[in-house]
Order: structure tokens, then C-alpha cells, then sequence
């Protein structure tokens, strides 16, 4: 994929972590401070119920965040990125088979990692293109320059959304560091950059940040500090400073 030096607008941006509901609480998020219920649920009240009852964690907190950015708009296309998924729903399929037990096709349709992209799409009945995404732990990197190169390529807007929970046993002992900042959720809409209220561009960082993309992501949404997001392929999140 080739650099993206051209600018894009984010119109709204919509966040959630257990317990964080104001700026000040997302600087308290960022230090590791705070005392929120782990199992805490986001509000999908916007949703028909039967809706509802298929989400998991996960993909709850990604609709939650999706939903106000979206407000207003016929359609959108869309990028639903996750590095696990629902991981949950896949471990109870894996326990089903080595038990030897009948696979539920409902919760085989719900592990898949366009499910919550498919359920936003119901409910909103909005065709939209929309692609789902992972890509390790570059994913929330990725997830902004697939929807930058949309924007690029003449898109009027286009929703990013990223979601990841807390790993479930066993797989919380195998990928070190991923849970320091999960769960958490963040939906951007992003625009072209004229008359956007904030405008930035991706370009290639020469070195990683030792700092989860998570917090890197909000730390620049909240301080206006550029930031350095992914591993193995890292991105500069730069802001434009308008005279």
C-alpha cells in the first residue's frame, strides 16, 4: 500500500472504555488510573432488541461508538477493524467441537469478523460498502489508512471503527501487552479536509512507539500531540497546523 500524504478531515469521533465518559476521564485512561467495573457494558439502546441479544461485548462497543458518528447520514461506507474479534464466541465453538457437541450456526455466524459490520448494516439499513479488518497488532494503524485511501479515492465519508475486548482464557496468557488498554472502542468519520474540524494525514513513521496505538490514538484526538501508531508497519497520525 503506498504512502498517504494527503490530508483528511475527522468530522466526529466517538469513544468508550469502562467507565470514561468525559475528557478528563480519558487522561485518567491514559495514566492506568481509575477504578471502572472490567465488566461494564456500553448503551445500545438505539438498537431493536433482537438485535441487541446477538451482539457480544465487543461488538456492542463498536456499535456504540458507530452509531453517533453515523447519526444523520443515509448511508456511509464503512471499516470494522478488530484484532480478535469476538474471540469469546469462537473459544465456546472450539470447546462445542472438542467436546464433540453440534456447532450452533447462530453462534457460528456471530464469530466471524464482518458479523458486527453485518449487524450495523441491519440496522441501519444502510448498504454502504463495508470492509472488516485485521491486522495484528498494526490493526488500529491499518484500520485509519484503509479509510484515509477511501477518503483519497473520492469517498464522501467514511466510517472507521475499531473494537477490541479483553482476551479471554487462554489465549490473555500467549499475546503479551495487547489487554493494557482494553477493552475499548473509538469510531472516527472521516471526510475530506476541507471544512473539517480537525485535518491530518499518515506517513510513514521511521520507528515504532513503544506506546499502545490505543492510547497513542487518543492521546493525539484529546492533547493534539501527532502520533506514531502500529509495529511492524508504523504510521505518523500528523495533524495539519493551519496558520
Amino acid at each position: 500500500m503506498a504512502d498517504n500524504t494527503e490530508y483528511f478531515g475527522v468530522s466526529r469521533w466517538q469513544a468508550w472504555a469502562p467507565g470514561v465518559s468525559d475528557p478528563a476521564g480519558w487522561r485518567a485512561w491514559l495514566k492506568d488510573e481509575g477504578e471502572a467495573d472490567p465488566e461494564a457494558l456500553p448503551d445500545v439502546s438505539q438498537l431493536p432488541p433482537l438485535l441487541r441479544r446477538r451482539l457480544d461485548r465487543c461488538g456492542r462497543m463498536a456499535l456504540h461508538t458507530a452509531w453517533p458518528c453515523a447519526a444523520g447520514l443515509t448511508s456511509v461506507q464503512s471499516v470494522f477493524a478488530s484484532r480478535h474479534g469476538a474471540l469469546s464466541r469462537t473459544l465456546e465453538l472450539l470447546d462445542a467441537l472438542a467436546r464433540q457437541e453440534t456447532v450452533s450456526p447462530a453462534s457460528f455466524s456471530l464469530s466471524v469478523h464482518n458479523s458486527t459490520a453485518g449487524l450495523f448494516s441491519i440496522a441501519r439499513g444502510d448498504r454502504g460498502a463495508a470492509t472488516a479488518m485485521a491486522a495484528g497488532a498494526d490493526t488500529l494503524a491499518m484500520s485509519l489508512l484503509e479509510g484515509a485511501n477511501l477518503v483519497a479515492e473520492g469517498a464522501e465519508n467514511v466510517l472507521v471503527c475499531y473494537a477490541d475486548d479483553t482476551l479471554p482464557p487462554p489465549y490473555d496468557s500467549f499475546v503479551s501487552g495487547v489487554n493494557a488498554h482494553h477493552p475499548f472502542a473509538v469510531s472516527l468519520l472521516l471526510t475530506s479536509a476541507e471544512d473539517a474540524p480537525l485535518r491530518c494525514r499518515l506517513t510513514r513513521a521511521d520507528t515504532a512507539s513503544d506506546e499502545a496505538p490505543e492510547a497513542a490514538l487518543m492521546r493525539f484526538l484529546l492533547d493534539e500531540d501527532d502520533a506514531t501508531l502500529g509495529a511492524e508497519q508504523a504510521w505518523r497520525l500528523e495533524r495539519a497546523h493551519v496558520a
